[in-house]
């Protein structure tokens, strides 16, 4: 086991410095960078997620710095453990030869594609939670469960009502009725264990949650953990992938294993879904429903499905793939061998989109140049971006002295894909409005935007001109709203200064 968490730090940790990411690594330091300044979450910033992380990451920054470098650790580490909790749960009902496969498809999934998306950590107590309430002890297994679901919560809300539910499945499960003659007292055990698993759960959530919902107010609480995105689904989410048209050549063979790579990279929510309907089946006809770990890891599956169409690309496909990791394997032991052929064919795609991943990154690095920037702590980028950041960085730290605010805007108010809150990590200066990410290109929020500045008047406002801020998704937020509420008060107040590549400093007229 040792030797597996060693290997998967280095499988996953090799590419720990590349890349800089506008959107998700600059919103969850900037939530930090807050926190750390005493600011709370929901009532005065927005943030989407459960306040482990950025609560986490702020205790790393008071102690030891802000810093480009420590949600890459954590996530590197997390890495490792899930791959290690993948190979255990497998190692116990597969050969071992099975596990180490199983541990092998999990790492390279979770190593790639990386970002602070606090979903892993709730993943790994996701799958500790359905192992301990599937297999643990009769009566400290459940409060085990419910603990570690409370935990997932604490990073990602919808996660931990994922694994309390895929608990929920497996204790009762373990309490199925053999016969219709005891069927009355098994299932007044069903409902017992299920009370003090879900009883345990709410308990450890309330402790999490409840210092925020007196804070922000129940209602506001509940629009900004839930509301807001049950509201705003259709604005981020994205078609399933299904006419490719990227290119495929057979020769030469470089060329091949350039072209395959990305065509698997493309479709690999349809093996996802596959694996999931084999699986399913394998259940029905074997009649393993009365297997709470099996039941538990189909029910965390299917909520898995959800997160995955929730917006179809390769970051929310992980969480699915590794589940998919730990179930098949267990099921091809206790299937024929024409169904054992079927799962393992989907293993095989999942763990050929992993490897040639991290193989791609291994083999053929892109060309990367150091960020000379104090909180950067040697993580690089493209060079063109790296010499663009640092100056950046300089003449807005020159222009604006420390505490004083700056603000970030993209190519255009009415349309915005991401924008980039890493922007004010990178120049350790503040943002004036309690907003860093959300949808802003309508009326009322770019008014509310104008009001802050007004009253803040930041010396400098920082352009984020990449193409990135405005490429169109095939989705509601992809199309441009005609309001340039923003844009206008910008050039009425605001002109051009210096440019460095992709940032464009305006300064006060």
């Amino acid at each position: 086991m040792a030797i597996l968490f060693a290997a998967g730090l280095l499988i996953s940790g090799f590419t720990i410095l590349r890349g800089v990411e506008p959107f998700d690594e600059g919103l969850t330091l900037q939530a930090a960078r807050r926190v750390a300044d005493g600011q709370m979450p929901y009532r005065d910033f927005l943030w989407a997620y459960g306040p482990a992380h950025p609560f986490l990451l702020a205790g790393a920054f008071k102690a030891l710095g802000t810093s480009l470098l420590w949600w890459r650790i954590i996530r590197v580490v997390v890495d490792a453990a899930v791959a290690i909790v993948v190979f255990a749960i497998v190692r116990r009902e597969a050969p071992r030869r099975v596990a180490l496969i199983a541990w092998l498809v999990a790492i390279c999934a979770m190593a790639q594609p990386t970002g602070a998306n606090p979903f892993a950590p709730a993943l790994l107590f996701s799958l500790g939670a359905v192992w301990f309430a599937a297999r643990g002890d009769e009566r400290r297994g459940l409060f085990t469960a419910g603990g570690l679901a409370a935990l997932a919560a604490a990073w990602r809300l919808d996660f931990g009502v994922y694994a309390a539910d895929a608990c929920a499945a497996a204790a009762f499960v373990r309490s199925h009725p053999a016969s219709w003659r005891w069927a009355a007292v098994r299932a007044s055990g069903a409902a017992r264990r299920v009370a003090i698993l879900l009883g345990t759960f709410a308990a450890g959530c309330a402790v999490v949650y409840l210092p925020f919902v007196i804070a922000d107010g129940p209602a506001d609480a509940w629009r900004d953990l839930i509301g807001r995105s049950l509201d705003q689904g259709r604005y981020w989410r994205l078609p399933f992938p299904i006419g490719y048209d990227g290119q495929f050549r057979l020769w030469p063979p470089g060329s091949l294993a350039h072209d395959a790579k990305d065509l698997l990279e493309f479709y690999i929510p349809l093996p996802l879904l596959i694996g999931i309907a084999v699986a399913v089946v394998a259940i029905a006809r074997r009649r393993l429903n009365t297997d709470p770990l099996i039941v538990g890891l189909t029910v965390l599956g299917f909520a898995y499905i959800a997160y995955l169409l929730s917006r179809t690309d390769e970051f929310h496909s992980t969480p699915l793939l590794v589940l998919l990791a730990v179930l098949l394997p267990i099921l091809a032991m206790r299937v024929s061998m024409r169904g054992a052929a079927v799962m393992a064919f989907v293993v095989v795609a999942l763990l050929a989109y992993g490897l040639s991943n991290r193989l791609s990154g291994l083999f053929g690095p892109p060309d990367l140049a150091t960020v000379h920037v104090a909180v950067a702590d040697g993580v690089k980028a493209p060079p063109a971006d790296a010499k663009a950041i640092e100056q950046m960085v300089r003449a807005v730290q020159r222009r604006v002295p420390a505490g004083d605010p700056i603000y970030a805007v993209t190519r255009r108010s009415d349309l915005v894909r991401i924008n980039n809150p890493l922007i004010y990590v990178l120049t350790e200066r503040d943002n004036p409005t309690r907003q860093d990410f959300g949808l802003q290109t309508g009326g009322p929020a770019q008014q509310e935007i104008v009001d802050a500045l007004q009253v803040a008047q930041p010396k400098v406002i920082v352009r984020w001109l990449s193409a990135e801020s405005t490429k169109r998704e095939p989705n509601d937020r992809g199309k441009p709203t005609g309001i340039r509420t923003l844009d206008r008060w910008l050039g009425e107040n605001y002109e051009p200064a210096e440019q460095y590549g992709d940032y464009q400093l305006l300064v006060r007229r």
